[in-house]
């Protein structure tokens, strides 16, 4: 259940708070305040209107109206206490070990909403870059029946090839390799890296899937499309569960 505030006195938003707090539910709270930290260092944030969050965990976190970090930030188990003094609401977070200390000030309250979350879910980390060439590099079938690579990551002088190889035919090959779909600057990508080469080189272009104006220029410029079926390459790839913390993040 969602339960709200809008425009609420100090007064009102700081028991809204501290009820939600008792029962470690998400509090977001939208105002103008000012913001003061100390512990391995010191900040002043002056005066401005931003967001205040805090999580069922301890963890606090301030937004600004722009960017995606936040400007201060107190980790998990944070001990989190809300109070009226001298007209104005103070949000106090202090965290014990290390010593820090962070207190909002706010003058004024726009809306203040809080909820319990249930998310129990795992964040499952994808396979990196550099684990996805490997797996195509050590089972070049999924490319092409017969393909031999010889090498990956090749420097020309029109930039860096994924693969080189040597097809069933005995041709030399170049292979471009994108995860997501294939653009007609992909097409022109792998054009630029055959025609440096002063012998003839047959070009593939991998990826999920193509653009019908990429696969146009392809086929006009004589190079081969690949699909590469992910869910074959992901039965090769072992993923350990991430699970992703707010201390981790930071």
């Amino acid at each position: 259940m969602v339960e709200s505030l809008l425009y609420p006195s100090l007064e009102e938003a700081s028991d809204f708070i501290n009820s939600a707090l008792r029962v470690k539910n998400l509090v977001v709270c939208c105002g103008l305040f000012s913001v003061e930290y100390v512990g391995r260092s010191s900040s002043t944030l002056g005066s401005g209107e931003r967001i205040l969050i805090i999580k069922g965990d301890g963890s606090v976190l301030v937004h600004r109206s722009k960017g995606y970090e936040p400007v201060n930030w107190q980790p998990s188990g944070c001990i989190i206490r809300c109070r009226i003094e001298d007209g104005k609401m103070i949000v106090f977070s202090e965290r014990r070990r290390p010593k820090e200390f962070l207190k909002a000030v706010f003058e004024k309250v726009y809306i203040v909403f809080s909820t319990g979350l249930v998310d129990d879910a795992k964040f499952l980390m994808g396979p990196s870059e550099e684990t996805f060439y490997n797996v195509l590099f050590q089972h070049p079938e999924f490319i092409e029946k017969g393909l031999r690579l010889t090498s990956r990551q090749k420097p020309l002088s029109t930039g860096v090839v994924d693969f080189t190889g040597v097809d069933v035919n005995g041709n030399y090959v170049f292979v471009e390799v994108k995860r997501r779909t294939a653009g007609v600057d992909a097409v022109k990508q792998l054009d630029r890296y055959i025609k440096s080469q002063p012998t003839r080189f047959r070009g593939i272009l991998c990826a999920p899937s193509i653009t019908k104006p990429a696969l146009s220029l392809l086929e006009k410029k004589g190079y081969s499309f690949r699909k590469l079926d992910l869910n074959k390459i992901s039965k090769l790839l072992t993923i350990e569960p991430f699970e992703e913390t707010l201390d981790k993040h930071f």
